[in-house]
């Protein structure tokens, strides 16, 4: 009996190994998001989505930043929800466009004291094959 069930585990785990190795031995790139509190209160339950996965923080200190790392199979943007620790409510943001791919950004979402958000991207990898040696001088 207990050979059997190794012998099926064995056969799930290689079956596993043979559909998802492409997966397990290729790493693909994945964009940064930098939330940074620009204000002089602290930023309480912070709550990110994107894509379809939410990235929580439960606190965030002024002038600190939380980062995360995430993948994402379609066009998308942020939905940004917090709240500040000596005001009442929850505030809301949405907007920034994150492109399906093959380049990856680094998304810098900055919080200031009035609530607004300011949207930065910036790329990751650096220029792309074609721009290198080119001038903008004739």
């Amino acid at each position: 009996m207990k050979k059997l069930i190794f012998l099926v585990l064995f056969g799930v785990a290689a079956w596993y190994g043979w559909h998802h190795w492409r997966d397990l031995t290729q790493r693909r790139p994945q964009h940064d998001l930098v939330v940074h509190n620009s204000a002089g209160s602290t930023i309480l339950r912070l709550r990110v989505k994107v894509g379809g996965q939410t990235f929580v923080k439960d606190s965030l200190a002024p002038g600190a930043t939380a980062s995360w790392h995430f993948q994402i199979s379609e066009d998308t943007g942020f939905d940004l929800v917090w709240e500040w620790s000596d005001k009442v409510g929850e505030l809301h943001w949405s907007g920034g466009h994150i492109a399906k791919g093959p380049l990856v950004q680094r998304h810098l979402l900055s919080i200031d004291g009035d609530g607004g958000v300011v949207y930065t991207a910036e790329d990751k990898i650096g220029a792309t094959p074609g721009d290198q040696g080119s001038s903008s001088t004739p």
